[in-house]
């Protein structure tokens, strides 16, 4: 006879037939998981004081809770119930109608001091017997290893607990604090070991979570940003780390023009479909002017277009655009083109990914700008991982049939320091360079096109210039070499009078 067998019926309505794979129900931590949870399985959830532990375990109950769970929270922690239930009143997860019916909360703290661990999991044993819960968090393990008089006796716990729970199918989360490279007894016992902490850097600090360990499922590597909000956790996944999406060879074909027929034949006719181009050059020089080009010949076309902007709000960009005859004000009222803005704060660059791909599977976008790639860079913890980063962002973009445009700063007096990371322009098809150049005490706004891949293009170095009539190109520049390098020097073999010095 099985243990679920000696169980006596509960009449409270029950859930429908598991498949096995119990969801969180916290954004982004199933795809960590590789799936979810499997029914029945002790999972360990280590963390430092304030990591969010109880906040992730509540979360997930809650969501089970509405999934047709019984839940059941055990604590091993002098806190009453009361005080736990007004911290979760605030987070908009928390259900008061569903406590005492669907999620029971039982204290073993006086059990543990009196009888030990085998006390303990008595209280355990039949509660489940009573409640037939689905779902269980033990909260306050710290308790039950310091009332261990050795590791036999914890690994014995641990053990006996996750046999009934599993007889049960009822999956079990056990919080404690955070273990360090420290092994304990659990570690090799529990199904699941999964680590919440934080990471600073400067004077920033991020919560992360890592998946140690997790059988039956394959869950994503390494560490991953997430944050508390007043909805709970969210996580964000590592783009790089995510599940490679297979591209539509269909979105590729042919090319996308800006609008802008002289730089459309340096272009030799215009960017591939899917592909990413970088456009580099400093402050003022006319990127963003550029690029709003992009995005207003895509909406003139019909179709659906996103700026996702780090520096300037949507209503100083209308404006900045209509100014130099780039009107945009009717795709934004009507939806062709959804603009995406941040202000300058801490960002974090996980987050700004997912925000971002939201936004343009909301769409259905074909064409993107990402006005100010630096501020990723900016947003990016550990700034080792930016080019692996940007790499899977183009990669999940083109996957999407998204033409891609980024702009990337560049110092506005050409001192050439070494950059702390890999560029973005470095893993881009397309490289677009703007210069200001001074000669004879005037500045002038240079373009060329430094590489484009799939195409041949014009590599003539053209002057830009900007009014409120729109954005120009010359037909050509003579004069010094050493233009863009923001470093001119007079050639001997290039004058004035030379016709075959022209571009």
């Amino acid at each position: 006879m099985s243990q679920d067998d000696n169980l006596p019926p509960d009449p409270s309505p029950q859930p429908v037939a598991s498949d096995g794979n119990v969801t969180t129900g916290v954004p982004g931590l199933d795809d960590i998981l590789g799936g979810g949870l499997v029914e029945g399985g002790l999972y360990l959830i280590e963390g430092m004081a304030g990591a969010g532990k109880t906040i992730l375990s509540s979360q997930v109950g809650f969501h089970r809770v509405a999934k047709g769970d019984k839940v059941l929270y055990v604590t091993l922690i002098a806190e009453s119930h009361t005080k736990l239930l007004s911290h979760l009143r605030a987070l908009s997860f928390y259900n008061a109608d569903a406590i005492s019916d669907r999620m029971l909360f039982v204290s073993g703290y006086h059990e543990l001091m009196r009888d030990g661990l085998s006390g303990f999991l008595a209280l355990i044993a039949s509660t489940i017997k009573t409640s037939r819960p689905r779902f269980m968090v033990i909260d306050g393990f710290r308790s039950a290893r310091e009332f261990s008089s050795t590791e036999l006796e914890l690994s014995q716990f641990i053990h006996e607990l996750s046999a009934f729970v599993s007889a049960a199918r009822c999956t079990t989360l056990i919080l404690a604090p955070l273990s360090g490279n420290e092994p304990h007894p659990e570690h090799t016992l529990v199904d699941g070991l999964i680590e919440l902490n934080r990471f600073n850097t400067g004077m920033r600090r991020a919560r992360e979570i890592e998946v140690h360990k997790l059988r039956a499922r394959d869950h994503l590597l390494g560490k991953h940003f997430f944050n508390i909000t007043e909805n709970g956790l969210v996580t964000f996944p590592r783009l790089e780390a995510s599940r490679g999406h297979t591209a539509n060879p269909s979105h590729f074909e042919g090319r996308l023009d800006f609008g802008f027929p002289s730089f459309d034949r340096m272009l030799g006719g215009g960017v591939m479909r899917g592909s990413t181009t970088t456009i580099i050059g400093p402050s003022g020089v006319g990127k963003t002017l550029l690029a709003l080009k992009f995005l207003q010949a895509g909406v003139d076309r019909g179709e659906r277009c996103v700026y996702f902007g780090l520096y300037e709000s949507p209503d100083r960009l209308v404006a900045k655009a209509q100014s130099v005859g780039i009107d945009l004000t009717a795709a934004v009222n009507d939806g062709r083109l959804a603009i995406q803005w941040h202000s300058a704060v801490e960002l974090a660059i996980d987050e700004l990914a997912s925000e971002l791909m939201a936004v343009v599977a909301r769409t259905n976008a074909t064409r993107l700008v990402v006005d100010g790639i630096d501020g990723f860079l900016q947003s990016a913890n550990r700034i080792e991982r930016f080019g692996l980063f940007i790499n899977a962002l183009t990669q999940r973009l083109r996957s999407a049939g998204v033409t891609a445009l980024l702009t990337e700063e560049l110092p506005l007096y050409n001192e050439f320091a070494a950059p702390a990371t890999l560029r973005a322009s470095a893993m881009t098809e397309n490289i677009v360079l703007m210069r200001y150049v001074e000669l004879n005490s005037a500045l002038h706004r240079m373009v060329a096109v430094v590489k484009q891949r799939e195409g041949a293009h014009d590599s003539a170095i053209r002057r830009l210039t900007i009014d409120s009539r729109g954005l120009h190109l010359s037909e050509g520049f003579i004069g010094p070499t050493g233009i863009l390098s923001g470093h001119p020097s007079l050639s001997p073999a290039l004058s004035v009078s030379d016709p075959g010095a022209r571009a």
